[in-house]
């Protein structure tokens, strides 16, 4: 009997473990594709998480509290074309973080140069201060990306 016994909770010890692997499995929500897709600069995921109803403006904040926005992940990355097919599908150009960082801020702080005049050109504000006070201009100073200095200069307000 004791065998038995021990016997029958094997099945019920594997059912177990196979249910808490299902229940721990995470699927990416739409905004989770969109975002990796925008960092990786894949227009083709892209379009399809838009396709799947992820909210072309909402705020990713999976890696710090600060958060990021698509539009601002394909500035960080300079991905030129997703930024194209986000501003298409209605992404705020001058939609800001949680510390008031916008996508040209981004490409100005990563050295993004083809994403910053692509920005500018769209329409972007290279004068809009973050929470801190400071300019895109001012980011790409502070970070030494003197072609983003030009860049920026040529489309800002005199300092």
């Amino acid at each position: 009997m004791g065998l038995l016994k021990r016997c029958s909770c094997i099945p019920i010890l594997a059912v177990g473990l196979t249910v808490g692997m299902v229940s721990t499995a995470h699927a990416q929500s739409a905004e989770e594709q969109l975002w990796d897709a925008s960092m990786a600069g894949d227009t083709l995921a892209v379009g399809q998480a838009l396709a799947e109803g992820a909210d072309v403006n909402a705020l990713d904040t999976r890696r710090n509290p600060n958060g990021r926005r698509a539009l601002n992940w394909a500035a960080w990355y300079n991905n030129v074309s997703v930024i194209e097919q986000l501003l298409a599908a209605g992404a705020e150009i001058d939609g800001v973080n949680n510390t008031g960082f916008s996508a040209l801020h981004h490409a100005a702080e990563a050295g993004s140069p083809d994403a910053a005049r692509m920005l500018i050109a769209r329409g972007a504000d290279p004068n809009l201060t973050n929470f801190a006070g400071r300019a895109p201009i001012q980011t790409a100073r502070a970070n030494g990306h003197d072609e983003l200095v030009e860049i920026l200069s040529e489309a800002s307000d005199p300092e």
